[in-house]
């Protein structure tokens, strides 16, 4: 009798129980042995509420001296990570506040099976537990999915590389523009103009330094951070539109073309905000 691999499809995710993997598009995740059995766990429970106690009792056992709470948080957070999944907009796994967890995204095609017995890890200290390793070159670093509606526009790798260059692009201008200072002193504009263009290069170069190095970096939550920040981007991003303006004497319409592109970026960075990092689905009552 053939015995079927038990694999579990969800979102653009595969969970092989044989290879003891989670794959993305075929790529294998790096994700550590207790976050895996978390997420096991949890797909085999599909739509059920599985309690912190449940999960302790499982992962840990009865006899156990460690700060299981952080250890359940941290697999947790971890299983996000790798997945890609916002936490105030869960797509995948969803947190009921003060009793556990339950994996919100549907099954499509697995393979059902008994429940797996799960054996407790029986860890006595705070150390990390040694990993799998994946087949050589199969590993990769994990990157946010895009909703469905958005999967087919842009891939979020793509999306946060011209992000990373429209932040740089910015960086090089207000560079420029304090190197120039004084030939800009020397328009013969009121002092307030220069005062305001030295201004908003300052402030805008500390926050192009930050959102580049969160692209560079992958930071997981900059999508949700962009969107509560994004009035006040789009302000200094406005402002800073019309300093083209200052050359208006000495090239005169053509600079208004500059003008309407650099009014255009901050709605630009924030469509490919939204492709690198998604956020799907209304939010929910509990989390």
């Amino acid at each position: 009798m053939t015995v079927q691999p038990r694999i579990f499809r969800f979102d653009e995710f595969e969970l092989d129980l044989g290879r003891y993997e989670v794959r993305r598009k075929g790529q294998a995740l790096k994700l550590e042995r207790v976050p895996m059995e978390l997420l096991i766990l949890l797909v085999e429970r599909e739509g059920q509420l599985v309690t912190r106690e449940e999960i302790v009792q499982k992962l840990w056992g009865k006899d156990v001296y460690v700060d299981t709470r952080q250890g359940v948080n941290t697999a947790i957070r971890k299983i996000r990570l790798a997945l890609g999944d916002d936490p105030d907009h869960p797509r995948i796994l969803q947190t009921v506040v003060g009793k556990g967890y339950r994996l919100v995204a549907q099954l499509e095609s697995p393979n059902r099976a008994p429940a797996r017995q799960f054996e407790p890890a029986l860890l006595s200290t705070d150390a990390p537990v040694p990993e799998r390793k994946a087949p050589s070159g199969s590993e990769a670093t994990s990157t946010p999915a895009l909703p469905a509606g958005e999967r087919s526009l842009m891939d979020p790798r793509l999306a946060r590389a011209l992000l990373l260059f429209v932040e740089v692009g910015y960086l090089i201008m207000y560079g420029f523009a304090l190197m120039y200072i004084p030939q800009i002193q020397r328009l013969g504009l009121p002092r307030l103009v220069w005062q305001a263009t030295v201004l908003v290069a300052l402030v805008g170069s500390a926050v192009r330094i930050y959102l580049a190095s969160a692209i560079s970096l992958n930071y997981a939550g900059l999508g949700r951070l962009f969107r509560l920040v994004f009035p006040g981007i789009l302000i200094l991003d406005a402002v800073w539109a019309a300093s083209p303006l200052l050359l208006f004497r000495e090239l005169g319409e053509f600079m208004l073309l500059p003008v309407a592109g650099l009014a255009f970026l901050p709605f630009s960075q924030r469509t490919l905000v939204r492709c690198a990092y998604p956020a799907s689905g209304p939010q929910n009552t509990v989390r």
